[in-house]
């Protein structure tokens, strides 16, 4: 019995704590006499974006001694998606003249965002 008394005696210490400290605060910020003067402030947020730009698919004409891993190395692709994408099987026959299409571009753009000032 004794310690069910000192716990609901602490509960009430701490809400008659809780109350008069908000009653407290509740006097102090609406009395000013301090003599400053406050002024509301503006906040102005700004975003950023980030755009995808498109890009055509880039073609490769084969030329007379071209292979295609100095192509896919020239043009910094992977050579097993230049064969994917060009529906190629044997990477030791790719003729001369024939027109290959890179795999696109991955992940995005960014687009810088304006730096103008605010005054």
């Amino acid at each position: 019995m004794r310690a069910m008394f000192l716990r609901g005696r602490l509960q009430w210490g701490l809400l008659a704590v809780t109350v008069v400290s908000g009653a407290l605060a509740l006097f102090f910020a609406q009395r000013n006499d301090s003599g400053i003067e406050t002024t509301p402030t503006t906040v102005v947020t700004t975003t950023s974006t980030t755009t995808t730009v498109y890009q055509p698919p880039i073609t490769y004409v084969v030329q007379r001694g071209d292979t295609l891993f100095a192509i896919a190395e020239n043009f910094q692709v992977d050579m097993q998606a230049l064969m994917a994408l060009n529906g190629i099987t044997n990477p030791d026959r790719v003729e001369a003249g024939a027109e290959l299409t890179m795999p696109p571009a991955t992940g995005f753009v960014a687009v810088a965002p304006s730096t103008t000032m605010l005054p």
